[in-house]
């Protein structure tokens, strides 16, 4: 039981952490994958 709560846990921090740092790098998704022909308001 105590494995898997610190599995859980390890697999929160890495998901937030890598939110944070994607978002810091200005790293989305939206910016990624769209053209010249496309308006991001």
């Amino acid at each position: 039981m105590k494995a898997m709560l610190s599995g859980f846990a390890a697999m929160i921090l890495l998901a937030v952490g890598a939110w944070y740092g994607l978002n810091e790098m200005k790293f989305s998704s939206a910016d990624k994958q769209t053209g010249v022909n496309v308006r991001l308001d």
